[in-house]
């Protein structure tokens, strides 16, 4: 069964975001969603025999919304929500008694399409508060009750999408040691697909090669493909501002003086917050 760990609910205007990547922004503060104090949800997706059907991620406010509702994206202003790159998410209804390790009293708002549970001013970005008229009652997976924001699913595969464009990280000698890590127009190949395992390492699924900041964790050194040998130059974690950061030093993954040629060179990186150092995990691309 597909699952996607590391959905949170906005404390400030209700709405469940994804929150292992850009955080999108929130109707209430303007900001990127805050999860702060929420539990870890997790997501079926691509499993059309489960539950409600046709959700989606909308890549611009980051948050899940019903696609065939055609709601209101906060982003892109009187447009409907964007799900280009989203996987297709199923959620199920309440079941009496309620099922152990879900939670229910999620709905559905009829303004925005996002899926919302009160918390906060509980603002719509269509406007006033969310509605929930015609809304069933909808169960969410938990999966702990951890507030942390950096950690993914480490069975999901993703694409490392630079917030510059239709660029990704990529490997095109992804079976060889020592190979360069740059940016790469889309294409949908096995290298450029990764895993991030639970000890912080992201993995190349085409070889199981794992990105390394060669030379040890130092700004402004490229990255390289290696196999897994435990350093702290081959670990990192992702946090809730779409950046990618190094688990030593705070170092960030940064394209190359913000350049969007093919073969840009990725470096580690001083946080500065640029976009050239944020990211998005996309686990489906269309």
């Amino acid at each position: 069964m597909s699952q996607q760990k590391n959905w949170r609910h906005c404390k400030d205007c209700g709405l469940l975001f994804f929150g292992g990547g850009d955080s999108g922004r929130c109707a209430e503060t303007a900001k990127p969603h805050d999860g702060t104090g929420s539990k870890n949800y997790s997501l079926h997706y691509n499993k059309p025999d489960y539950g409600q059907n046709k959700w989606k991620w909308c890549k611009k406010c980051s948050i899940i919304q019903y696609e065939p509702s055609k709601g209101h994206c906060l982003i892109l202003g009187d447009a409907d929500h964007t799900s280009e790159g989203s996987g297709d998410y199923s959620i199920g209804q309440k079941k009496n008694p309620e099922a152990p390790g879900t939670e229910s009293g999620w709905h559905w708002c009829k303004k925005c399409a996002g899926l919302w549970k009160s918390q906060g001013s509980n603002r719509c970005s269509y406007g006033g508060t969310h509605v929930s008229d015609g809304s069933g009652d909808y169960a969410l997976d938990v999966v702990d009750n951890s507030s942390t924001d950096d950690k993914t699913d480490e069975g999901t595969e993703f694409f490392i999408v630079s917030e510059l464009g239709d660029f990704v990280l990529d490997a095109s000698n992804a079976t060889t040691a020592g190979s360069v890590v740059y940016l790469w127009p889309y294409h949908g190949g096995e290298n450029q697909r990764w895993r991030i395992n639970s000890k912080g390492e992201i993995v190349s699924v085409k070889s199981g090669l794992v990105v390394e900041v060669k030379g040890g964790v130092t700004s402004g050194h490229g990255l390289i493909l290696n196999p897994s040998n435990g350093s702290d130059a081959q670990k990192f974690r992702t946090h809730k501002d779409g950046t990618i950061r190094t688990e030593k030093g705070d170092l960030v993954l940064d394209v190359a003086g913000a350049k969007t040629a093919n073969g840009t060179e990725v470096l580690a990186y001083t946080i500065n917050g640029n976009k050239n150092q944020k990211w998005r995990l996309v686990s489906r691309w269309h």
